[in-house]
């Protein structure tokens, strides 16, 4: 079973990330979908795509029943943030090349990103960043991944599409040795927990 890591933090989240290895067929095996789930997936016509939403699935079933709760597949809401079908807990999913990364926890929402760390997050830092954080950064790509993955895990976390990540998402400075980090959704100031880890050249982040 290509389960790269698993893993638990802060006591009550658990993390697992997936590295695809299987084959669309390898995938389906004991895999829980709902008709509508189907539905979606004959939707997508590129092989990698489908790839990863198989995978996806098979991670967060995975998870899920390694806890001891029964998965019965997922649904979406309004916003697209999935959610159990059978609200057993909280989730959050994210892909990205050949990883996958779930998370859940039993009552708090939580979100989830992952993101390889390359020169493209420079060019676009300036539409996330705020002054404060692009001063922090000084362009360092770890740290411009870092807050990338941050601010899109908090964005999941809220589970709508109407926040500003440079004008409604802050991230407190960190160091490159932090795993656990603050953020915070504007404008009541909410806080929450962030962990951060690493895999290879990607940074993740998951928020709760």
């Amino acid at each position: 079973m290509p389960i790269h890591r698993q893993w638990t933090v802060f006591g009550d989240c658990h993390l697992l990330i997936w590295e695809i290895t299987e084959t669309p067929a390898d995938l389906r095996q004991n895999l829980e979908v709902t008709p509508n789930e189907w539905e979606e997936f004959i939707q997508i016509s590129h092989p990698q795509k489908q790839l990863e939403w198989l995978a996806g699935r098979k991670a967060m079933q995975t998870l899920i029943e390694s806890q001891g709760l029964p998965y019965a597949g997922m649904t979406k809401d309004d916003y697209g943030k999935p959610h159990l079908r059978q609200r057993v807990a909280e989730i959050s999913l994210t892909h990205t090349a050949h990883f996958i990364g779930v998370v859940m926890h039993p009552t708090r929402p939580v979100g989830i990103d992952l993101e390889r760390i390359a020169d493209k997050l420079a060019r676009v830092a300036p539409k996330f960043l705020s002054g404060a954080e692009k001063l922090h950064a000084q362009n360092d790509l770890r740290h411009l991944c870092t807050y990338w993955c941050a601010k899109e895990a908090l964005y999941k976390l809220h589970g709508t599409r109407q926040l500003s990540f440079k004008e409604e998402i802050g991230i407190e400075p960190f160091a490159d040795t932090d795993p656990t980090l603050t953020g915070y959704i504007y404008p009541h100031q909410t806080s929450y927990r962030l962990h951060r880890f690493e895999i290879e050249d990607f940074i993740g982040i998951m928020a709760v």
